[in-house]
């Protein structure tokens, strides 16, 4: 009983950070992506950061949670802000 014990406790080990890895690699493209396609990775990744972080907590798990929330803030900031602002300076721009 106790060797079937360990067994899963090293499998969970193993197997147990997945849900971290993938919303830590999302909270990087929810950086990179800016928008609202920034804005559904973020969550997503979100999303399993925080089941990981829920089910067992790890660092990439905890470090995906910040990389999603730094892409939502900056997704907004884009929709909200700096888009308006490109989108003016390009309608300035002579046309050929």
């Amino acid at each position: 009983m106790a060797e079937k014990r360990a067994r899963e406790h090293k499998e969970s080990k193993i197997k147990g950070n997945s849900l971290g890895t993938a919303g830590f690699i999302f909270g990087i493209l929810s950086i990179l992506a800016l928008a609202i396609p920034g804005i559904i990775i973020s969550l997503a990744g979100f999303i399993f950061c925080y089941v990981q972080q829920k089910n067992k907590p790890t660092k990439l798990g905890k470090a995906g949670l910040i990389l999603n929330v730094i892409g939502f803030i900056l997704s907004l900031i884009w929709i909200f802000y700096l888009g308006p602002i490109v989108l003016n300076w390009l309608r300035t721009l002579p046309q050929t």
